[in-house]
């Protein structure tokens, strides 16, 4: 998690993630069932990498169980081929980047995109399904926060790896936090305890490993 904050590893510092939640996880395996996913892209445009992952293998939003902690697991949305869309989204970025395809996290306050660095145009809703412009992802963000959040265009920056992980640690605070899940808690919080990004006050890190006490 140290040094540039864009050259974390993001399909390894995901699965890491998981793994600390999940001790048995076979990271290995996980990362060569992304390459078996990018390997069977007939295309290797950044369109064909949306229509193999959300359209030939199925991939879409969890509406039913958004917040379930298990949907910010990279090896779980793959299995189960339903997420949120952070993690919808590092799978696309990563079954792209095996092809040769270069496309970018994208940050958008209330929901998580892929874009393209060379096209400031051409963005993707792993989510959904869809391909959108420019004003999509704004009337998009108009719909999700009913009006809440004013538009930026700053909103459609590429976001560095290590951001990402940053905010998929966010949603699991949050989701154990709202779960009542201590134990779970205090391992988020210890992986937040490495992240630059993520100044928690010592007190919240040690109240939270109360639980291992």
């Amino acid at each position: 998690m140290q040094g540039d904050p864009a050259a974390v590893p993001l399909d390894e510092s995901a699965l890491a993630l998981s793994a600390v939640l999940q001790p048995s996880l076979d990271v290995v395996g996980w990362l060569a069932t992304i390459d078996e996913i990018a390997a069977g892209c007939a295309t290797p445009t950044r369109g064909g990498v949306i229509a193999h992952v959300c359209g030939e293998l199925g991939f879409v939003g969890d509406r039913r169980r958004y917040g379930d902690w298990r949907n910010s697991c990279l090896d779980r949305v793959i299995s189960q081929r339903r997420g949120i869309p952070i993690t919808l989204s590092v799978l696309v970025v990563e079954v792209a980047r095996r092809l040769g395809v270069q496309l970018v996290g994208v940050g958008m306050p209330a929901h998580f995109l892929v874009g393209d660095a060379d096209d400031p145009d051409w963005f993707a809703d792993p989510f959904g399904g869809d391909e959108l412009d420019r004003d999509g992802c704004r009337l998009l963000l108009e719909r999700l926060t009913r009006g809440q959040v004013a538009w930026s265009d700053a909103h459609l920056a590429p976001t560095p790896n290590r951001a990402i992980i940053a905010r998929m640690l966010n949603n699991l605070r949050a989701a154990f936090i709202q779960q009542h899940d201590p134990v779970r808690l205090a391992l988020v919080m210890r992986m937040r305890s490495v992240v630059p990004e993520l100044a928690d006050r010592p007190s919240d890190l040690h109240r939270a490993q109360a639980a291992f006490n």
